[in-house]
């Protein structure tokens, strides 16, 4: 995203960046009125503009679902007449749609063939069908080529085929980044060429992350529910759903942070080609949600959709807060979960409704609540009036489209065919759009004032970086564990200086362990003040973004990185450079020496942290006492000790092996693993686990 601070129209102080546009009838009222503070349009004046969008007099939005704006307004076009609109499920309240609106009287033509389900194969299609003569075309493209809409099935809406399919298709998603995706966009951008005016504009808008991931709550089956329940199936009935934990939704944000680097190394290939047509800008509202309190199972609000208690909320789901009350018989429609989930207005055939008995009892909030979902067209669907709305979802379950992807369970892929009141989960809302159209018209005018030479008023300023320190060829690394716990812990103490500018703040953590690790804040730009949220959000994204969904890293090491934030600059930076480890793996061996027993373990992988104080404790738990002559020590070079990054020493009463250590109590307890001792080291087998000895 470019940030501009001098043209008129701008987006919150948060992510600032400003110019000019025509107001913007963002609600559908009957006045040309500019959006609520809330949303982050604010537009003024057009007489104060500098960038003018006159220019547009042909324009075109090309795409999936995210332009199609799949439940957000009302659905447009009826069968027979206008199907295609009814058929790809066009709405009204989307970001093309304001961006037309924006754009003004001067607009002639404005074709939209987005499709809600439509991969790259079908937007290259829209593409060429284009009426030419283009001066701005707008578009998103890729996310279902990356097997989004199963994987959302298979791992959350109805996640109860196990871990194993939803890593198939994470490592399907991820697969399909690294080989066909970039592939694919070139394609469609390629296939624009002949249709826009020399010096055109396009505008690539990028995807947002879906999830928060501050807390289990999403995760806790007592407190929020996201699987469909299980009575359609008799397949599903002894099977628990897989948890919406913290760990699964950050793989899930960073597959959205590397299909947007994907689609910026497109169009950065198409900005700088010696052959272009047009000029073409990224736009990037990814961080947008995150600022706005505005992404799912956010601590805000308690599963309720919508809720009071988060307003931004940037995208469609399904109420997934569990009733605190006995659940009725789960065939019933009024059961407990399910009808709530997906009948968005809340209010069952009972008379229950999910807001509190004081909202409940409000004429006023519940006549806001209705006509919000009325609006959205949601009290005559199919799966608001059926029974039994998990066999109409079932029942719907078939693709809409070839599948060039070969996404796993294409056969059944969620989100291409069901009704828009269940595929439009997972999708931008109307606050949703509303950013897209920000950032999209933002971008439109930074790419009209580059072209006009105005650049140079614009204000410009730093953009941001982010670095991988393992993509630089750096091999120091750490667990994850330990950055998640530290970064907390340092952002947490560090006090801005008084009266003083540009400082910097550094700790290290684990000083002399295979786990040293430092973390860093440099302010420049004479910035001054500090924000413990804002520290602790770009740390984790360094932890979370850099490294992961890499079978080549089974054991999920962390290497760190550097982002550039504005004027803050945040370091994770690994001191120790080791070996790549797969797998945790030790030695023991064990002594009987009459009075006592003697042990030797030797590990890589474990406890490179805490001097094997965790290592001490379990065994010290599991032969009840009486552990002593403890010794621990790292090695500096633990090539010249079989590849043992540390080695523990200690003695306890007799006879504990057999319960403590060849059974891998006091091993595992630490996180740990050991196989036998050999005196040879080749004779050493990772599969032969224990500890040798009678001791």
């Amino acid at each position: 995203m470019r940030s501009l601070s001098c043209l008129v129209f701008a987006l919150l102080p948060t992510l600032t960046a400003t110019y000019v546009i025509h107001s913007i009838d963002l609600h559908n009222e009957t006045e040309n009125t500019t959006p609520d503070i809330r949303s982050p349009l604010i537009a003024q004046r057009e007489e104060d503009a500098s960038v003018s969008l006159d220019f547009v007099q042909r324009w075109a939005a090309i795409g999936d679902s995210f332009t199609a704006g799949i439940g957000s307004g009302s659905r447009m076009g009826l069968p027979p007449v206008h199907s295609d609109e009814w058929y790809c499920s066009r709405y009204t309240y989307t970001w093309p749609h304001m961006v037309d609106r924006a754009i003004g009287a001067s607009k002639k033509d404005f074709q939209y063939p987005a499709c809600s389900g439509a991969r790259s194969a079908g937007i290259y299609n829209q593409a060429n069908d284009l009426k030419g003569d283009l001066d701005v075309v707008m578009l998103t493209a890729g996310g279902n080529d990356l097997c989004l809409a199963a994987m959302i099935s298979s791992c959350v809406m109805l996640a109860y085929d196990g871990e194993a399919a939803c890593t198939q298709l994470i490592d399907k998603a991820q697969e399909n980044i690294d080989t066909i995706l970039k592939g694919n966009i070139r394609g469609i951008l390629t296939a624009l060429k002949p249709k826009m005016k020399q010096d055109g504009i396009v505008i690539y808008n990028g995807y947002a992350p879906f999830f928060n991931t501050e807390n289990e709550d999403c995760a806790d089956p007592k407190k929020q529910k996201w699987s469909l329940p299980k009575f359609w199936s008799w397949r599903y009935w002894f099977s628990s759903p897989l948890a919406l934990t913290i760990d699964r939704r950050k793989k899930f944000n960073k597959l959205v942070d590397n299909i947007n680097k994907a689609i910026l190394e497109v169009v950065e290939e198409f900005q700088t080609a010696s052959d272009k047509k047009f000029d073409i800008e990224f736009s990037d509202w990814g961080g947008w949600p995150a600022e706005v309190d505005g992404q799912m199972c956010s601590p805000s609000s308690d599963g309720h959709y919508p809720d009071p208690n988060q307003p931004e909320l940037q995208f469609f789901k399904g109420n997934t807060w569990v009733r605190q009350a006995p659940a009725h018989d789960g065939l019933k429609r009024n059961e407990m979960f399910g009808e709530n989930m997906y009948d968005l207005n809340g209010y069952g055939g009972d008379g229950w409704s999910p807001f509190t008995s004081e909202q409940h009892g409000d004429p006023e909030f519940a006549g806001k609540i209705k006509q919000y979902l009325q609006r959205m067209n949601m009290y005559d669907s199919l799966l608001y009036k059926s029974a039994d709305p998990r066999a109409v979802v079932m029942h719907k379950l078939n693709p809409r489209a070839p599948s060039p992807p070969n996404c796993p369970g294409d056969e059944k892929t969620w989100g291409l065919g069901l009704p828009d009141t269940f595929g439009m989960n997972f999708h931008p809302n109307e606050r949703g759009h509303e950013s897209i159209a920000a950032f999209a018209l933002q971008n439109l005018a930074y790419a009209k004032a580059k072209q006009d030479g105005k650049v140079g008023d614009v204000c410009e300023i730093d953009t941001d970086e982010f670095t991988c320190w393992q993509k630089e060829g750096r091999k120091a690394y750490v667990s994850w564990e330990r950055l998640d716990t530290n970064h907390k812990n340092f952002c947490d103490k560090v006090k801005a200086p008084s009266n003083e500018v540009n400082w910097k703040v550094e700790e290290t953590y684990y000083k002399g362990t295979p786990e040293e690790v430092q973390f860093v804040i440099q302010l420049s730009n004479d910035a001054s003040s500090f924000d413990s949220k804002l520290c602790k959000e770009s740390f984790d994204r360094i932890i979370n973004s850099c490294d992961g969904n890499d079978p080549k890293n089974p054991l999920n090491w962390k290497f760190g990185g550097k982002y550039k934030r504005g004027s803050y600059t945040y370091e994770i930076n690994p001191k120790k450079d080791r070996k790549l480890y797969t797998r945790t793996d030790g030695s023991c061996q064990g002594w009987y020496k009459v009075l006592w027993s003697s042990y030797t373990l030797y590990g890589h992988g474990w406890i490179g942290w805490d001097n094997g104080e965790a290592l001490k404790n379990k065994a010290k738990d599991c032969v009840g006492g009486g552990l002593t002559k403890w010794e621990f020590e790292y090695y500096d070079n633990p090539d010249d000790h079989n590849g043992w990054e540390w080695r523990a020493f200690f003695r306890t009463p007799i006879w504990t092996n057999a319960r403590c250590f060849d059974n891998l109590k006091a091993q595992g307890g630490a996180g740990g693993y050991t196989h036998k001792w050999h005196e040879d080291f080749e004779d050493e087998k990772y599969e032969e686990y224990g500890c040798t000895g009678s001791g």
